[in-house]
């Protein structure tokens, strides 16, 4: 299986870590640069994250290249924290549609955000 590129110039930016082992796994150490002025985590890290996270373990679980359709967000805290890391799980399946779930915590279990999104499965093509 092909798995998907999870490295890029914009996701070494951000700082984010990921690992697959029997699940895509992403992590967010804190970084001074994803910081607001007023000292808060700016919101579109979280969209990121949650959006890479969705995406990649569709692309994993389905053996398929996943686009982004449609994302719903609901932050809960946006103080900083050390490390963050989401989880995602697939909700439904339906022809090239998958619907997944991810959602954001800190180390010590507090829910800083929670998503919903749509994607487009493409199979990968293999050579």
């Amino acid at each position: 299986m092909n798995l998907p590129k999870t490295s890029s110039t914009f996701f070494d930016y951000m700082g984010f870590r990921s690992t697959i082992a029997d699940k895509f796994e992403l992590t967010l150490p804190l970084q001074t640069h994803l910081l607001q002025d007023d000292g808060t985590i700016h919101p579109g890290v979280f969209s990121t994250m949650l959006d890479i996270s969705m995406g990649a373990t569709i692309s994993i679980e389905t053996s398929s290249f996943a686009t982004t359709i449609n994302l719903n967000l609901s932050f809960f805290d946006l103080l900083p924290k050390d490390i963050y890391q989401a989880e995602t799980k697939i909700l439904k399946h339906e022809g090239k549609y998958v619907t997944a779930e991810g959602t954001i915590f800190t180390e010590d279990g507090v829910l800083i955000a929670k998503g919903i999104g749509t994607f487009k499965a493409t199979p990968n093509k293999q050579k």
